[in-house]
């Protein structure tokens, strides 16, 4: 038998290949592996680390050992599980709550509304900076205004303003009313 050369490669190498078994024997063991192995990855930090919560410490196990006990896994699968059964209930409440947002006003004729801004998009185009304003009235209707000018309410800030109806949309299945030459009424609602 020749001696070893170097320790520290022949260490390295040798713990490699007890891993790459490990996480084989992983893979055919439970036919959900790959599904398990990255929903757990993200609890690696952006600096090569791991999250200081329970999937950084499960991602930390399978990168030590190869793999994950069997009551990991069950963890793992019952994690999953919940976040599925909530992402359907999230959309079974946005679906509801869709069916009851309408169109505001006419398309061309001016309107009073009384509207909160809910999100901002702020876009660099040829002309310059653009805004996107996504504002809800009080039945949750979606009321969209796109413009250059900063005088709008900020996110979370409501205010009854007079428009014009531009156009009647759909996007995401969610009905839109997109409105034009906003004038702000008043901002103490």
């Amino acid at each position: 038998m020749r001696p070893i050369q170097n320790e520290a490669a022949w260490q390295a190498g040798r713990t490699a290949k007890i891993l790459a078994n490990a996480r084989t024997t992983f893979y055919k063991t439970f036919p959900d592996a790959g599904a398990i192995e990255t929903f757990i990855c993200s609890g690696r930090s952006e600096d090569g680390g791991y999250e200081p919560n329970f999937l950084g410490s499960l991602i930390s196990a399978f990168d030590r050992f190869g793999k994950l006990s069997e009551k990991q896994v069950e963890a793992v699968r019952k994690i999953i599980a919940q976040r599925a059964a909530r992402k359907v209930e999230w959309a079974d409440k946005e679906a509801a709550l869709n069916a009851t947002r309408v169109h505001l006003g006419t398309v061309g004729e001016k309107i009073e509304l009384t509207l909160t801004t809910r999100h901002i998009v702020e876009m660099d185009g040829i002309y310059g900076v653009s805004y996107i304003y996504i504002c809800e009235d009080a039945d949750k209707n979606v009321v969209i205004y796109k413009g250059t000018s900063r005088n709008f309410p900020n996110k979370g800030e409501t205010m009854t303003v007079k428009a014009t109806v531009k156009d009647h949309g759909v996007r995401n299945g969610v009905k839109q009313t997109i409105i034009q030459r906003p004038k702000i009424v008043d901002t103490t609602v």
